[in-house]
């Protein structure tokens, strides 16, 4: 199998701040059809999706706004605004007009991308990217997760998902949450496990590579966390946090047991809690581990999520701030 990886490190690559905000209208999952074997691996009671999908930009604008407020930015500092955006209908620019237009009289530039809950990796090398040709100090991405639409049941046949929208922000400076290596590795073997049906719906096509899928994930986020401690100077043993998502809580469990990583200082749970909302899954994490004090002054963490495609993405953060 094909592989391909990049990997980047950094010294003033900071995360310096995130909002994230999930669907208004709870679907118990004893409403829909799912099979047995779709919620053993997606052990949650219910899902989330917005009432009036409409005021998506809205939402957007509000969880941008909140996103440079923690990050201590006006528009005027920012000088990228990107976005991610998976179903949003009629609007093929995508969400970063949206981003930008959260700061009135702002200037800089933009563009979409995704890659799944692997999206604020990509994202941080991006801005590591720009950061290095010193005219770019800050960038904040929007992501819009409306997937829910591009499925029967709010399921693939294999995930569950639920609706959300949120924003995170990267800036360039030696302090605070420092970024200080992403990798994202990437496998075509695994392009066609998922496609769109004729209906136009996300659907499971080839479960036969499924025991491949989890080797490589296994296998990969091994590499990753290796290389990530070496650059943090630090043992896998001595991490403090994991913040990873594989779509569905089962698969996400496997890959840290095989790690032999205790689930305890990780955010799993979180996908019992609420069902896969893509990125913001990991910002979802990222406020767990800081609610129950696995964050804190001084932690090494890692930030890993996955895409079907295949990619796998993983950032590890100094956490220099109280």
């Amino acid at each position: 199998m094909f592989d391909h990886q990049l990997e980047m490190k950094f010294e003033n690559l900071t995360l310096s701040g995130w909002s994230f905000n999930k669907g208004d209208k709870r679907i118990p999952l004893s409403d829909l059809d799912i099979s047995k074997s779709i919620m053993s691996r997606n052990p949650v009671e219910a899902t989330w999706v917005y009432s009036d999908e409409s005021k998506w930009e809205e939402i957007l604008i509000d969880e941008v706004q909140k996103t440079a407020r923690m990050a201590n930015l006006t528009g005027e500092q920012i000088q990228g605004f990107l976005g991610i955006h998976n179903g949003i209908n009629g609007h093929p620019e995508g969400a970063s007009p949206v981003t930008m237009s959260a700061f009135p009289g702002a200037e800089g530039f933009g563009f979409d991308f995704s890659l799944g809950c692997a999206s604020v990796i990509v994202a941080a090398q991006i801005a590591g990217t720009y950061f290095a040709t010193g005219e770019v100090d800050n960038i904040i991405v929007g992501a819009v997760q409306l997937t829910t639409q591009y499925t029967d049941n709010c399921t693939d046949g294999n995930c569950i998902f639920a609706d959300s929208i949120g924003a995170f922000a990267f800036s360039k400076k030696e302090t605070g949450r420092q970024v200080k290596y992403v990798e994202v590795s990437t496998n075509p073997f695994f392009r066609d496990m998922f496609v769109l049906n004729p209906q136009g719906k996300y659907q499971l096509a080839n479960l036969q590579k499924g025991k491949d899928l989890s080797k490589y994930m296994i296998k990969t986020f091994g590499t990753h966390m290796r290389k990530a401690c070496l650059a943090m100077k630090t043992y896998p043993k001595d991490i403090d946090f994991i913040a990873i998502s594989c779509s569905t809580y089962a698969a996400t469990r496997m890959v840290l047991e095989n790690m032999n990583f205790p689930l305890e200082k990780t955010g799993v749970n979180c996908l019992t809690e609420v069902p896969h909302m893509g990125t913001n899954d990991l910002l979802s994490q990222l406020d767990y581990g800081l609610e129950t004090g696995l964050i804190r002054k001084g932690s090494k963490i890692l930030v890993s999520g996955t895409s079907l495609g295949f990619s796998m993405g993983t950032m590890a953060i100094e956490w220099n701030i109280d």
